[in-house]
């Protein structure tokens, strides 16, 4: 009778462990999103908005409760942060999502909302135009969720130009990107580019989102990713996206990175193909990516075997280039700092712009230095402005090299190569066909370019 008792008690103990264990792991606890695109400014953003939409349907689906914000000014994002940080309070995740331009003033980070003067954004007007990131960080920090997430997907890259003046602070230099800073205890900031560079907002004519959003997205797919993981895909797949021109960062402020944005835990449905999204009110369709960086589909190859760059995309890039070399000072430990780290952008305005002499630095062997590790990374811009170099200094050795950077520019995409080998075949006494020819194919090739670029500012953001 006795060892009956013992065995009923310690029947009775495992079946109350069973039962405290099945309530020591709750339910996934109130998981809320503020989502904010911007893209209405005075020279348009293309995606922002489409960015916005797309976050907020993905979020909704993995179990958040969303509140979208399109097109608000600083007031507006003032407010609903704050708003936000308090019905954020007791929340196991708190995500706040930004798509448009930013800019940093100083040490400073701030997003340009709407409203903001883009013509020329001093320090002094960042500053009083602007909402500082270190605002919007605290108010996640305040609202005391376990996971405090800020996903800034800004310092978007303008697509259009229009005689817009150089940003520049109150020293003078370039406020391009936001500053290297920190996230605040307990709160996760994703950077969609890094220190001091901008972040495309167009890529691609089949996808109406940012290369980053469009990774995010990509990332969100998967459950059970932590946020560590969950970022670092996203790093990965954007730098293969945009060969390498731009690259991710996070900053973890003193708190777990295995926290989950999707679970799995909730109904997630197959996202629909882009034709349904495209009729079904979301606005942010996307071309399909598979799950991991090294599976995604190329890009066309040229017959080098180097990918092959959308020209719109290249020229807009070059002026972002140009954009650097011009400001003055000339920010050089900036740009060496984003050089190291491999940023084609900073390597090529770097190079050329202390090896040509732009940058009111002559220094041609230090700035071919530059410009060869870009061009080694198939850069067509790079390519281009390293066989300037090597014509000037003309010897027979430096045209040849010059004649084999400007053919693979040129079969990557970028017109302006053309250009220069209709120069460098005046140089080496070519045929007067053969240079005309380079001339035509280089004024064919901007003429497509601009009207690659009217094309995809033409057609309306798909809804």
């Amino acid at each position: 009778m006795r060892r009956l008792i013992l065995l009923l008690l310690t029947l009775v103990f495992l079946q109350a462990g069973l039962a405290h264990a099945a309530v020591a792991v709750p339910p996934p606890g109130k998981r809320i999103a503020l989502v904010i695109g911007n893209a209405a400014y005075p020279q348009p953003l293309l995606n922002p908005a489409n960015d916005a939409r797309a976050m907020a349907e993905r979020l909704r689906r993995l179990g958040f409760e969303v509140e979208l914000r399109l097109d608000i000014d600083a007031r507006q994002l003032q407010q609903a942060s704050a708003a936000f940080s308090t019905k954020a309070r007791g929340a196991d995740i708190a995500l706040m999502f930004y798509a448009g331009h930013g800019a940093q003033a100083g040490e400073a980070n701030y997003v340009l909302p709407i409203g903001a003067n883009m013509n020329a954004l001093s320090s002094s007007a960042i500053q009083a135009q602007g909402v500082s990131v270190a605002s919007l960080a605290g108010d996640l920090q305040r609202s005391g969720a376990r996971g405090a997430v800020l996903i800034l997907d800004a310092c978007r890259a303008e697509y259009t130009r229009g005689g817009q003046q150089l940003p520049v602070d109150g020293n003078g230099a370039a406020s391009l990107g936001f500053a290297d800073t920190g996230a605040p205890r307990g709160v996760v900031i994703a950077y969609s580019a890094g220190p001091g560079a901008l972040a495309r907002d167009f890529w691609s004519p089949d996808s109406r989102n940012s290369p980053y959003t469009s990774a995010l997205l990509d990332a969100l797919d998967a459950p059970g990713l932590s946020m560590g993981e969950l970022f670092s895909q996203v790093a990965s797949r954007v730098a293969t996206m945009t060969h390498d021109v731009q690259k991710p960062r996070v900053s973890f402020g003193e708190t777990s990175a295995r926290l989950v944005l999707n679970t799995g835990s909730g109904k997630v449905t197959p996202e629909p193909s882009p034709a349904v999204l495209a009729s079904n009110g979301n606005g942010g369709v996307r071309a399909p990516a598979p799950s991991s960086p090294a599976a995604m589909p190329a890009k066309p190859m040229a017959a080098s075997g180097a990918k092959v760059w959308p020209g719109n995309v290249l020229q807009d890039i070059n002026y972002e280039i140009r954009m650097q070399i011009a400001a003055r000072p000339f920010p050089r430990q900036q740009l060496e700092k984003r050089a190291r780290a491999g940023d084609l952008v900073a390597l090529t305005a770097l190079g050329y712009g202390i090896g040509g002499g732009d940058a009111g630095i002559r220094q041609p062997k230090a700035g071919m230095q530059w410009l060869e590790k870009a061009a080694a990374k198939d850069f067509p811009v790079a390519q281009t402005y390293l066989a300037e170099l090597l014509m000037v200094k003309g010897d027979p050795a430096s045209l040849k090299r010059a004649g084999v950077l400007l053919d693979a520019a040129s079969q990557a995409g970028y017109s302006p190569a053309h250009a220069y080998k209709f120069d460098l075949a005046r140089r080496t006494g070519a045929p007067p066909q053969e240079a005309a020819r380079h001339l035509q194919d280089a004024f064919m090739g901007l003429m497509k370019d601009y009207q690659g670029a009217a094309k995809d500012l033409m057609q309306p953001p798909k809804k």
